[in-house]
């Protein structure tokens, strides 16, 4: 068992002892997520912290937890900043940077209140991605490149969301909102939920100060250098979910980190962009390309064995094939989904 496993345990261990036992439906959980398992160190760095933001998330939305403030949580938002469809721009800020966050409040229908919602302007419900990804696999010690897999998702700050993987709706796989930012230090008080991304600072190198601080050294693996990097990678994963200019911060944290060099050139698929490389404490060469003009990564890569994910598609959109269920995402409550 690696140190993620273990502190992934040591989590659920902690959730479990806090809230009562959440019923699930085994039968719904998708097979090929039970096959598979990948084992290069980035993607597992950020299949961790994504792991992980969902396990504490439903364990704060049962119990409230936080920490204790003397400001009531803020009300809804709307949306700070951009757009972050290919055309938009930033909105300046309307005031100063809060140093209390709201607290995000998951209704009975999955949909969100509390904290600013998805930061784009329209209708539209969701942030959908199109990616494909091919990641090297280690089984018994010998290591091959698994499948190629087109993987599509339908995710939104405000409301429960979808994937679908090669395009088969019999797998589809549901989740509940996107809101959970992690763990962080604001004004010297941890937030191990913290969900109104209004708190954290839009410079990079201040941003990086954060990441930092709020680092924990039974949670993640490697150096802290690498778990910077894994904070800063998930986050720009996310995509459209947050404004170009959190984005813009985070790229600045992974930029900050000693050794990374920043270029131009192109991803796999020979779209041109701002490349990135940074070495991790394992020796492995990590690669993020983004798009100059939207900040939104076009592909993610380890060239050492050809692992990559690459973004094929990213805007807002209103339709989804599936609408997301409690019974397709095998869970009871969409808070403790």
């Amino acid at each position: 068992m690696d140190q993620d496993e273990l502190f992934v345990q040591g989590l659920r261990a902690r959730v479990d002892a806090a809230v009562p036992r959440v019923d699930v439906d085994v039968d719904r959980v998708v097979p090929r997520a039970r096959r598979r398992r990948r084992v290069v160190r980035g993607a597992a760095g950020a299949t961790t912290l994504a792991l992980v933001l969902g396990a504490t998330w439903g364990a704060s939305a049962v119990l409230g937890v936080g920490p204790v403030r003397d400001a009531p949580p803020a009300g809804l938002g709307t949306g700070l900043g951009a757009d972050p469809a290919v055309t938009a721009a930033p909105t300046p800020d309307a005031g100063p940077r809060p140093t209390v966050p709201a607290d995000a409040v998951v209704a009975d229908d999955g949909t969100v209140t509390g904290v600013p919602g998805d930061p784009w302007d329209g209708p539209d419900r969701y942030w959908y991605t199109l990616t494909e990804s091919q990641w090297a696999q280690d089984m018994d010690g010998v290591v091959t490149m698994g499948d190629v897999e087109r993987r599509e998702s339908w995710h939104s700050r405000e409301r429960p969301g979808i994937d679908v993987t090669d395009g088969d709706l019999t797998t589809v796989s549901a989740s509940g909102p996107r809101v959970v930012l992690g763990s962080w230090v604001v004004a010297g008080v941890r937030h191990d939920m913290l969900a109104d991304p209004r708190v954290l600072p839009t410079d990079g190198g201040e941003l990086a100060v954060w990441v930092r601080a709020g680092l924990e050294p039974d949670r993640g693996a490697g150096s802290d250098d690498d778990k910077a990097f894994d904070v800063a990678r998930t986050l720009l994963a996310e995509g459209g979910l947050y404004a170009r200019e959190l984005r813009e911060a985070f790229w600045g944290v992974a930029r900050s980190l000693p050794g990374a060099q920043e270029s131009t050139g192109e991803d796999g698929a020979g779209r041109e962009g701002v490349v990135l490389t940074w070495t991790g404490s394992d020796g492995q060469v990590n690669r993020l390309v983004r798009d100059p003009e939207t900040g939104l990564l076009l592909e993610q890569a380890v060239p050492s064995d050809g692992s990559y994910t690459r973004y094929l598609e990213q805007r807002t959109r209103d339709d989804v094939p599936v609408e997301p269920t409690l019974e397709i995402a095998g869970c009871t409550r969409w808070a403790t989904c």
